[in-house]
């Protein structure tokens, strides 16, 4: 008898719950915490109320990983719910602790029955991962085969995204005053990407006027000549305008390609802060 295996994906990967919903995915929340208040990331703070509070607060809120505990809680009720084995998909460890908080939680349940797995990557990527794996594991697959799939996606992936303000980098101490202020004066807008090697998050460079900033991103997406095995993620915080501009220009190099349009991980937009946009694909055949 088949054995019945269960997806859970890191919320960065900022799946809507219609999505989760269609595919059976289980949802571990990374926290978002401002003072002595914390959220679990798009169940407890939406990215408006989140841009909100950005604002109001001098100090950049935190960020952290979901706690053992409440992982240890997610993975015993999932085995009690009658599955087998566990595969988890989490953000990048290059970004986060989740990983190995993930892998902690683990083997204090069962570490024959649940593997952790690193996406290498964050956002849609992320859940173009574990929506592959809830459809391989929906049609029958066991926990091996799974990962054999995802260890064969995980390179196949992109990211670029555009800074819209230096704010955030400002009030994380990545710019310092005299910096950001010279930098806005210049509408300086930094170009940042993922780097599959590490992981990580890194510069990519940067341009005068975000209006150059889209058409870079518009470039590197073109460089890519992704062919129609791919599918594309734009993602925004709080710039629906420049979201709808980029996707315009993305339908006219990619016209057979699927577009998902989704929320920029709240994690992810801590430091990249309000307005930042971001191009992404995976390949998903």
């Amino acid at each position: 008898m088949a054995k019945k295996v269960a997806i859970v994906s890191d919320s960065t990967s900022g799946l809507p719950e219609e999505v989760t919903k269609e595919h059976g995915i289980f949802t571990s929340y990374l926290m978002i915490i401002f003072g002595e208040e914390s959220f679990q990331e798009f169940k407890e703070i939406t990215p408006e109320k989140f841009v909100e509070m950005c604002r109001a607060q001098s100090e950049l809120p935190t960020t952290s990983q979901p706690s053992i505990g409440l992982t240890v809680e997610l993975y015993e009720k999932i085995l009690a719910d009658g599955y087998d084995e566990i595969v988890h998909v989490t953000i990048s460890k290059g970004l986060s602790g989740s990983y190995q908080s993930a892998v902690s939680a683990s083997e204090m349940v069962n570490g024959d029955k649940i593997h952790v797995f690193d996406s290498g990557t964050v956002a849609y990527p992320q859940g173009a991962l574990a929506i592959e794996a809830a459809k391989l594991a929906n049609q029958g697959a066991n926990a091996k085969e799974v990962l054999a799939r995802l260890e064969s996606m995980k390179n196949d992936v992109g990211l670029y995204a555009a800074i819209y303000t230096l704010t955030n980098l400002k009030k994380g101490g990545r710019l310092s005053p005299a910096e950001a202020s010279l930098g806005s004066l210049l509408q300086i807008k930094p170009i940042i990407k993922l780097n599959k090697e590490n992981g990580e998050i890194e510069a990519a460079g940067k341009v005068r006027t975000f209006k150059k900033a889209i058409a870079h991103l518009i470039e590197k997406a073109k460089e890519a000549k992704l062919t129609e095995d791919y599918e594309i993620g734009l993602l925004q915080i709080a710039n629906p305008e420049s979201a709808a501009q980029l996707k315009s220009e993305i339908e006219k190099i990619y016209p057979n390609n699927k577009i998902h349009e989704m929320p920029l991980s709240l994690v992810v937009s801590t430091h990249a802060g309000e307005g930042a946009i971001a191009v992404t694909w995976a390949k998903i055949k």
